[in-house]
């Protein structure tokens, strides 16, 4: 059982057990789906060994080639002043970022310092978490009543890319966010994030910021893209989130994006149902992904409604 801010954990062991404990664990996937639209899961299938070489990778590489250039950023040299009562800044993160995109195409190699045996660890790394990926969204796909196999012939070919972030400490962190509040524009994300650093905040209902915690127990933290809560027709729904930013230690954060191709079509899968209706599509993703750059930080509900407009 799960307290009223007690975020789900899902063994996703029982998806391979058959019989009563799948039925439980598809239950318990969809009640997450519907509730929260972020949930932790555990038996995974993603190797702990390659997880624990990610992180030392990114830490390495953040050390290496980041660190001091982050430092010497406008960002970091012109910090907003002030404190008290004042609002974070809402036009910066203080966060230091770089992204790769694995599939369709890996654009690893246009890192010349990331060494082939680490593009190596990466690409076993995503291998497994894309199959995560698959196998939630075919069980999301099911718990929705939808045919089989329908969420990744809609993605399909999907889009796989990796944000790799560190938050470092902050002098004024009431003065900036780690990153502003957003939701994910697209499908399914998969976290693997701290052990020892919190900041991930996820807002549920509408009203209350949910702490994510640092990881335990080599747990992945999973949550819904805004294609999903189009795709449902609103059943399950992509959450506004942002990371605080701290005083002390620095967050590490690598976050697998799994979206729909560009050219992938995507719409409610029941055009029938009043809810589905309010929602957008078809609509080619790419279209949607350009609108979504200029709107991140927006309201999420108009931005669907201006894409109906626009492309629906």
């Amino acid at each position: 059982m799960t307290g009223p801010t007690e975020i789900p954990v899902i063994d996703l062991a029982g998806l391979t057990a058959g019989g009563e404990e799948r039925s439980r664990t598809m239950a318990q996937l969809h009640e997450a789906c519907k509730d929260w639209g972020f949930f932790w899961v555990e038996n995974h299938g993603v190797d702990a060994a390659l997880m624990d070489e990610v992180k030392r990778f990114v830490y390495a590489h953040y050390e290496e080639h980041l660190e001091a250039r982050f430092h010497a950023s406008d960002l970091a040299k012109n910090l907003p002043a002030g404190g008290g009562d004042e609002e974070p800044s809402d036009k910066v993160d203080w966060e230091s970022t770089y992204f790769i995109q694995h599939r369709p195409r890996n654009n690893a190699a246009d890192f010349p310092e990331i060494t082939p045996p680490t593009r190596e660890t990466l690409d076993a790394y995503i291998a497994q978490m894309v199959s995560l990926a698959e196998r939630l969204g075919e069980c999301m796909g099911l718990n929705l009543g939808l045919p089989a196999g329908h969420v990744a012939a809609t993605f399909a070919p999907p889009f796989v890319g990796t944000k790799f972030a560190m938050y470092p400490p902050c002098p004024r962190p009431g003065r900036v966010w780690g990153l502003r509040a957003h939701t994910d524009a697209g499908g399914i994300i998969l976290l693997l994030q701290d052990d020892a650093v919190g900041g991930l905040e996820f807002l549920r209902g509408g009203a209350e910021w949910v702490p994510v915690g640092p990881t335990r127990g080599g747990r992945l933290f999973v949550n819904i893209g805004d294609q999903i809560e189009v795709i449902s027709g609103g059943a399950y729904r992509s959450v506004v989130h942002r990371v605080a930013a701290g005083s002390e230690g620095r967050r590490l954060s690598v976050a697998t994006f799994y979206n729909p191709g560009p050219d992938a079509v995507v719409a409610p899968a029941t055009r029938g149902d009043a809810t589905a209706l309010a929602y957008p599509g078809p609509y080619r993703f790419g279209d949607y992904l350009e609108y979504y750059q200029g709107t991140k930080f927006g309201d999420k509900d108009a931005r669907f409604q201006a894409v109906k407009r626009l492309l629906g």
